[in-house]
């Protein structure tokens, strides 16, 4: 309990009543605590992964609107790896409207790679804009900021893989 009260910027006490239910820490705590027990944040709520499905069909996928951090309209993400314990890779089938787009500002250390299975897309990484087509792929360093567009008539879908921002 001393370390990681130490490791937390608190003290002993609280910890103690923290794992006894008698105080809530705040959320910016208990990212600190879970980054000092070198674990994520499902794990320490008692999550494992094998309580998710290793195979998912395409209705069981969880499916989220473009997320609130990066902009975007006509976009859906479908979960390729489940929200679970331990996962290194966020993956995710990238369903755009045609006019949908996303525009992501948010950069940080990891890298990004992407395959477009249909569609018709404008991807702009830094600067520089490519026109891709259905079997054009794309892989980017995550501190460069990207975006994308539908500038088909036909919904578009990319399989995009990356490594997950660090809180």
């Amino acid at each position: 309990m001393r370390d990681l009260a130490q490791a937390v910027g608190c003290d002993e006490s609280m910890i103690s009543k923290i794992e006894a239910g008698k105080v809530m820490p705040s959320l910016p705590m208990l990212n600190k605590m879970v980054h000092a027990l070198d674990r994520d944040m499902a794990s320490f709520f008692g999550l494992k992964i094998d309580e998710y499905k290793l195979v998912q069909k395409p209705e069981e996928r969880l499916k989220v609107p473009v997320d609130a951090l990066r902009g975007g309209i006509g976009v859906t993400y479908e979960r390729l790896v489940p929200v679970a314990a331990g996962n290194l890779l966020e993956a995710n089938v990238h369903v755009v409207s045609p006019g949908g787009e996303k525009v992501d500002l948010i950069t940080h250390q990891g890298e990004a790679v992407g395959y477009l299975v249909s569609g018709t897309i404008e991807l702009t990484i830094d600067d520089t804009t490519y026109l891709m087509n259905p079997g054009d792929s794309f892989f980017f360093k995550a501190y460069l900021t990207n975006s994308y567009r539908n500038v088909g008539t036909d919904e578009a879908r990319i399989i995009w893989v990356n490594t997950p921002q660090v809180h």
